[in-house]
């Protein structure tokens, strides 16, 4: 039993792998969803599934002068088994992918959008409440140190009092600077005792923006689906929102009068992009377009296998036969 010589790799071959290609991207793109965005992995399995198209390809091809010359009933008509099971781990995959992009893509658009809303303008809260903080703290800050004045012109003792109000607490004004503390330099002490202060508010204020400037660029990766970011980030969106007004409430406890929170609500809902299964039962996908796709690509895939010629030997000759070897 002997075989054609035929070329090693050929224009089918070609073709083949063009569309091997194409259904390993869309692989990939519902791996990064199933993955949160794990591009290691994700990029791994596909290219080992891009392997195993192409050498379960190559062992068909090779084995094909064994199935032929058997009429597809030999064991190595079992490799064909191989690749259907890799056609149906891509057919789930292009499913997933499809009914993200077709389903549930607008859903996920809104859903972020309103939340990043939430963070967008943090900077400005901060901004206000500081100010208004920093006017009350000049305003106690200056009627405590003329009180302090006044009464230790007049003589009066402070134990416990205003003095110590002025040494503990938010203010703390040592005693050197108490003891030359009058009424004519008062709002100079309380501008130098102003002055960390407003450096320390400006510092979290460019913090805060900085969180701001991260939610815009979220929120630009889901309104132009950048896949990688949208993967990556959709699960934490959640956390990202909590996490910038727990931040926003820690710059404000260093207010030196502010006491309140400031509180937010937000529907922790999420769509599962990370689950097959549990995403079908919210959007269940539309088969029929993934099923056609798949079968299309995948006899495209086979074209090296269809067309590779191979010669089956006859044990009696027949009309159509050359030499008793009949061409497939």
């Amino acid at each position: 039993m002997t075989e054609f010589k035929q070329d090693n790799f050929t224009f089918v071959d070609i073709i083949s792998l063009i569309f091997i290609f194409f259904l390993s991207t869309a692989n990939f793109f519902a791996l990064l969803y199933l993955t949160d965005g794990k591009m290691p992995i994700s990029l791994a399995i596909t290219v080992l599934v891009l392997v195993i198209y192409y050498a379960i390809m190559q062992v068909l091809k090779n084995k094909k002068q064994a199935m032929a010359s058997k009429n597809y009933k030999s064991a190595a008509t079992l490799w064909f088994l191989p690749f259907i099971g890799l056609s149906l781990f891509s057919l789930v995959l292009l499913v997933h992918f499809l009914n993200i992009e077709n389903n549930v893509k607008p859903k996920v658009q809104a859903e972020v959008n309103e939340k990043i809303n939430k963070v967008i303008g943090i900077s400005t809260i901060y901004e206000e409440k500081a100010s208004k903080d920093l006017q009350n703290y000049k305003s106690a800050l200056t009627n405590k140190l003329r009180a302090y004045v006044k009464n230790r012109k007049s003589g009066k003792k402070y134990k416990g009092s205003t003095q110590d109000s002025l040494q503990i607490g938010k203010y703390v004004i040592d005693n050197q600077t108490l003891a030359i503390a009058t009424l004519a330099n008062l709002s100079s002490i309380v501008e130098s005792n102003l002055s960390p202060i407003r450096n320390k508010v400006s510092e979290n204020t460019k913090i805060l923006k900085e969180v701001e400037v991260e939610a815009e660029r979220r929120r630009e990766d889901f309104q132009n689906w950048n896949f990688l970011g949208v993967a990556k980030n959709y699960n934490t969106t959640n956390d990202f929102v909590t996490d910038s007004y727990k931040l926003l409430n820690e710059k404000l406890e260093e207010l030196p009068m502010y006491q309140d929170m400031v509180l937010f609500q937000m529907d922790s809902h999420q769509l599962p992009l990370n689950s097959f299964s549990e995403l079908n039962k919210v959007y269940p996908p539309n088969w029929f377009l993934p099923i056609l796709i798949v079968v299309v690509i995948h006899l495209v895939i086979l074209i090296p296998f269809i067309t590779y010629k191979v010669r089956r030997y006859d044990n009696e000759s027949t009309p159509s036969s050359i030499g008793g070897a009949t061409e497939y």
